[in-house]
């Protein structure tokens, strides 16, 4: 009786989908770091707009070095993941920690200072406050993004032994937290685009904090529940805020005591 062999088939295993996916996480860490440089940039160049004292005060140089920190390092930590090497990515992990917490702690004093003086974070008058909301008040309401930015990195670290959850949940960070400010700032200082204000900053935010979902859609065939449910999280609570809360009665009081 002839002997039965049996052939056992491999699948073929591509390392595209892999290395696509790192190639996007250090994209977008290039993307926001080359967003924030042409946003703020022309006021740092041409600073005779800015009404903040000068020399900038120690509380103004620190956040910009904690910032601009920050999103070096999610490069940084892209590149490890892409180049195999996890166990730096991780212990840089606690620096990531750090500079989140001091990038809050900074954050809520520089905004408060800035709201005490009349102007906001960036210091030359823009972001513009909307209608109805004196500009010290607009000022305050900075707080809601740097809330936002610590409860996604705050649970990005707590969900860093979850991957796929972990790089989500800090590019949400980066995107939907970081974003509005740049991206009001931007929007603000083209004249042209002053009556399409109300349209152009609700679309492209949504486009910023939708980054990961169009990813995984486009990559994978479905979106992962963190990409599409933080999404529709940030973009929601930023519209109830801005478009509601920002105008009553009670947020006014609130931020009055703020900044007394």
């Amino acid at each position: 009786m002839p002997e039965q062999v049996t052939t056992l088939i491999a699948p073929v295993v591509t390392a595209r989908p892999r290395r696509v996916d790192r190639r996007f996480y250090i994209s977008m860490g290039l993307l926001m770091i080359l967003f924030n440089v042409v946003a703020f940039g022309p006021s740092i160049i041409d600073q005779s707009g800015r009404n903040v004292p000068l020399p900038l005060t120690p509380l103004v140089t620190a956040h910009a070095i904690v910032a601009a920190a920050w999103l070096i390092l999610f490069l940084a930590q892209a590149t490890l993941v892409a180049t195999g090497r996890i166990g730096l990515h991780r212990r840089l992990g606690i620096v990531g920690a750090v500079l989140t917490v001091l990038f809050v702690f900074i954050g809520y004093f520089i905004v408060i200072e800035n709201a005490r003086r009349g102007f906001n974070l960036s210091g030359d008058g823009g972001p513009r406050a909307q209608p109805g909301v004196p500009p010290d008040l607009a000022s305050v309401a900075i707080l809601f993004g740097i809330v936002t930015f610590a409860i996604l990195a705050g649970a990005g670290f707590y969900y860093r032994h979850r991957p796929s959850v972990h790089k989500r949940l800090m590019t949400l960070a980066l995107l939907g937290g970081l974003s509005p400010t740049p991206l009001a700032h931007l929007t603000t200082h083209w004249p042209a685009l002053q009556p399409w204000l109300g349209v152009i900053f609700p679309i492209s935010f949504l486009i910023f904090v939708s980054g990961s979902a169009i990813y995984d859609r486009v990559s994978q065939g479905r979106i992962h529940p963190v990409s599409l449910w933080g999404a529709i999280l940030i973009f929601a609570s930023n519209a109830l805020f801005f478009g509601v809360i920002q105008s009553t009665e009670v947020w006014r009081q609130f931020a009055t005591w703020l900044i007394q």
